[in-house]
């Protein structure tokens, strides 16, 4: 009997043992960093490197070289669309208007041979033809290519193919190359094809050869530049580098390089932090994260600081941690007193993003602001986000978090009215115009009230008020536009309806998490970058 529990238990074990456990392995080595994508997408991009640039792809066994480039001259890495001459330059034109563009080049092209098995092949043949007058290039399509011309329409490319046929005097076949979607070419600065690529499963990668940067339209960038038609549009370009270097081209665009060693640290840890809990946020375009505000801004070579540079080697490999789980570090530029719980911005709740109180930031120039609307401009600003409510009667804010911040706002119009919770007030008005939602309205039409001696003053608005003269009780509403009130101790004019909205607020930025501002000022008060963020980020560990 005993045996026969000791053998159970030890199968209860090897089952306990063979589940699947997920322990957190640490932030990885490298990221892909999505420096334009979709809507900014372009059909061209000039990269250049000091030593050359080798073209390649990544394989399951490693990098594969396609393409050499040396010498500091660019590459203009092209969609093979259609380009005209322009004053030098190669311009993207549609292909409709390409048979009147002049010097024009299009996605057709005659292939010499069938495909060849290595590139050294394909070179002899590239030689060969040649020498029979016959400018081509090499093409890596699922295998190494000859290929010539860069005709603009079906009917040319059939046209020169019997052309091309006579000259080879039949030592090869000649076929033809239809548009292709993820086919991109590698162009010098006169836009003569150096070699051409079918991408469709692939990023092109390019390297430098000594190690160094890239320079993509004239910036620079650590580690590799990646390449691909994404949806047979035009190019989206990655940066895949380590971590360490991304975060050197991020800190120093999230914060004031100048400022105390201590905040730039814990502004590092934060944005480590960020970029790790976000990986493959931007994975159907093939990248992790963006280079833009929707993740962290990032600026490459050029951006980096000596300063930040340090704090983020200081802090290597250091997160934040809740419950033994790194968390998504959000942060801000300045909280305006007090920071905020993430439900009252979006709609999660996350135990480590809690309002606290925030003396440290009184030194923020952002403590203060105010923005002035007129009512014309209010209702085009709706009207941009499909928000059609007449011309503007009022705007309140209906209920306030215990932090001060705007959970909702009302806006009134001739025709109706809309309700903006949250940041939505922000994302239509404009997160640079409506710094944050901690803020109050003001109108030109504003009526505060007595109700009686020892009772509050209570602010309304003239439409819809009903007041007390000669002949009783009236509604506002059926007086005048422009209407005469007391003051007790004289007579003024008021408007019935607002015609200016004043905001005034205090903070920028969603108001979660760090404020970077606040952390200037503990770190100026003697706190360390580990004490800052676990003062923003409650209930968490730094390590």
């Amino acid at each position: 009997m005993a045996g026969r529990v000791v053998a159970a238990a030890a199968v209860i074990i090897v089952v306990i043992a063979s589940l699947t456990i997920q322990v957190w392995a640490g932030p990885p080595d490298t990221i892909r960093v999505g420096l334009r994508y979709d809507a900014t997408a372009p059909s061209s991009v000039r990269v250049s490197s000091g030593s050359g640039i080798e073209f390649g792809i990544n394989t399951g066994n490693g990098f594969e070289g396609l393409y050499t480039h040396a010498g500091k001259g660019n590459v203009h890495v092209r969609k093979d669309g259609y380009f005209a001459d322009s004053k030098g330059l190669l311009i993207e034109i549609n292909s409709a208007d390409a048979p009147s563009s002049g010097l024009a080049f299009g996605p057709y092209h005659l292939q010499v041979s069938e495909a060849f098995p290595d590139r050294q092949q394909a070179e002899m043949v590239l030689q060969q033809i040649a020498g029979q007058g016959v400018e081509g290039y090499i093409v890596y399509d699922n295998g190494w290519r000859v290929w010539t011309g860069r005709y603009i329409t079906e009917q040319e490319m059939e046209s020169h193919k019997l052309k091309l046929k006579d000259k080879l005097g039949g030592a090869y076949e000649v076929y033809a190359v239809y548009p292709s979607d993820g086919r991109l070419q590698l162009n010098d600065d006169a836009g003569k094809p150096l070699f051409m690529f079918e991408g469709a499963d692939h990023f092109l990668v390019s390297r430098p050869l000594d190690g160094s940067h890239i320079n993509v339209d004239g910036k620079r960038f650590r580690g590799n530049i990646e390449f691909k038609r994404h949806g047979g549009g035009n190019i989206t370009v990655v940066n895949s580098l380590p971590l360490q270097h991304y975060l050197y081209g991020v800190v120093p665009r999230e914060v004031n390089p100048g400022w105390h060693m201590e905040v730039l640290k814990a502004q590092a840890v934060a944005a480590r932090n960020f970029a790790v809990v976000n990986l493959n946020k931007h994975g159907v375009y093939g990248f992790d994260v963006c280079s833009g505000t929707d993740c962290q801004v990032y600026g490459g070579l050029d951006s980096e600081s000596p300063s930040t540079n340090a704090a983020v080697d200081e802090t290597c490999g250091q997160m934040i941690y809740y419950q033994g789980k790194p968390i998504t570090a959000f942060y801000h530029a300045s909280s305006g007193g007090y920071t905020e719980n993430s439900e009252n911005v979006w709609s999660i709740s996350l135990p480590y993003i809690k309002a606290v109180e925030d003396s440290f930031d009184a030194g923020s120039p952002h403590q203060s602001w105010q923005r002035v609307y007129t009512s014309e401009q209010i209702s085009s600003i709706l009207a941009q986000h499909g928000i059609n409510i007449g011309s503007i009667q009022n705007i309140m804010v209906d209920s306030y978090t215990p932090a001060g911040r705007s959970l909702s706002l009302t806006i009134q119009g001739s025709r109706g009215s809309t309700v903006l919770e949250k940041e939505k007030s922000r994302a239509v008005f404009g997160y640079n115009d409506l710094k944050s939602t901690l803020f109050t309205v003001e109108t030109d039409a504003d009526l505060f009230v007595l109700e009686g001696i020892g009772r509050p003053v209570r602010k309304v608005a003239a439409a819809g008020a009903k007041a007390v003269n000669a002949t009783g009780i009236k509604s506002l509403d059926q007086g005048p536009d422009i209407l005469t009130v007391s003051s007790g101790r004289g007579y003024a004019t008021v408007n019935k309806y607002p015609t200016r909205f004043i905001f005034n607020g205090r903070g920028w930025g969603h108001g979660l998490g760090m404020s970077q501002w606040g952390a200037k000022g503990m770190a100026e008060a003697g706190y360390s970058y580990k004490d800052i963020l676990q003062y923003y980020y409650q209930g968490c560990v730094v390590q």
